[in-house]
């Protein structure tokens, strides 16, 4: 059994897999395999000529922090029935981690069907979005402030301003360009969904992306600029409502649509978890943060899967360097994560018991480095 980088003549196996897997239509997995698919970025497992195992490291650019990294989205995560519990997944994973840290990646994320499986190789809970779950009724009375169009390709340029605009000052999001969208709408198109753009005196204020689920319109992502480009989708989602019944939505957490919904009490709103992250270099990642402040710090990181992070670092106000002197603080990958990508403060990570110190004082220092941010991603492969 061996572990390698997937070849061309592999892709028949690694779809015959994904297929059992995930089961997805034949018209997302064509547009996967076509548009996403890269023998290069796909891990295999081999064992007597045959493939077991397999998963891909989507390339994205996140930015957290103020900076931009390079970032493995690990997806399609699968092994054939008479493979499993026997280990292979544990050894592919750990494979990926290495292969990940070797690559000069500093964070990666996944999206997983179960967190319990993720969570011991480092991957911990990041991200949430807000759903509404709203009947067509209670949108009713707002109103429209201007025209919407099928988002075309040449409205991308007006696409991306309005992400930019949208979550300028959050944190963990993907930074999207014109090939990104490009891609993207074939992706909803081979899941039968729609992109709709607003347009207010010939200004493109919003977007909308959307699929039908039966009696229920569902709303993957929305973005605006003004309240009058949301009251405005919100009027564009009500006008279906001779074909659903309700719509869900799903959003960035602080989304101001609970704040202009007249019946609040009467729809649901919940909060999802949607994604996991996981920081592949510690000590890069600590360089990159912007510390302004003097600080001197002993940080132990305890990572299983990744011997380079296994140690003590001295953090002497910018500079980062491993240690063999006795920490002051001690806290496993998965807090530190969870710290890194600012989904958590230091506080909560002291409440759950996932901080030790030698001194109380070092959790003000703690909290020099780290703060936490409003984050959103909406990746789904």
């Amino acid at each position: 059994m061996k572990i390698r980088f997937a070849y061309n003549e592999d892709i028949q196996e690694i779809k015959n897999m994904w297929r059992y897997c995930f089961g997805d239509t034949e018209e997302f997995m064509n547009y996967y395999f076509e548009n996403k698919y890269k023998c290069e970025n796909t891990l295999v497992v081999e064992d007597n000529d045959r493939i077991i195992s397999s998963l891909q490291l989507n390339q994205y650019k996140i930015k957290i922090n103020n900076d931009i990294y390079d970032t493995s989205y690990i997806v399609g995560v699968s092994t054939l029935p008479e493979a499993r519990g026997g280990g292979v997944m544990s050894n592919l994973m750990r494979t990926t981690l290495n292969e990940l840290y070797n690559k000069k990646q500093v964070i990666s994320i996944l999206m997983p069907i179960d967190y319990r499986l993720y969570r011991r190789f480092g991957y911990e809970h990041c991200y949430d979005q807000i759903n509404y779950e709203i009947d067509m009724d209670f949108l009713k009375d707002f109103k429209s402030n201007g025209v919407f169009k099928k988002a075309l390709n040449k409205h991308i340029d007006s696409i991306i301003n309005i992400y930019d605009c949208f979550f300028k000052n959050k944190n963990g999001y993907v930074k999207r360009d014109k090939k990104y969208y490009e891609i993207l709408f074939k992706e909803i198109e081979s899941e039968s969904g729609y992109i709709y753009i607003h347009e207010d005196e010939k200004q493109v204020d919003g977007y909308i992306i959307y699929f039908k689920m039966g009696d229920t319109m569902f709303v993957r992502e929305v973005a605006y600029k003004n309240i009058n480009a949301l009251k405005s989708i919100l009027k564009f989602i009500y006008n279906h409502n001779t074909q659903f019944k309700k719509v869900s939505i799903n959003s960035i957490i602080d989304d101001k649509i609970k704040l202009i919904i007249p019946a609040l009490k009467k729809i649901d709103i919940n909060i999802k978890p949607f994604m996991m992250g996981r920081v592949i270099n510690v000590q890069k990642f600590i360089k990159n943060l912007n510390i302004e402040e003097n600080i001197s710090l002993k940080l132990r990181i305890k990572d299983e899967f990744i011997d380079q992070n296994n140690k003590t670092f001295f953090i002497n106000n910018k500079q980062v360097a491993s240690t063999y002197e006795k920490e002051d603080v001690s806290i496993d990958i998965n807090t530190f994560s969870q710290l890194a990508f600012s989904y958590i403060g230091v506080d909560e990570a002291v409440f759950l018991g996932n901080i030790k110190v030698e001194d109380i004082d070092y959790i003000d220092i703690l909290k020099k480095i780290f703060n936490k941010k409003i984050n959103y991603i909406n990746e789904y492969i």
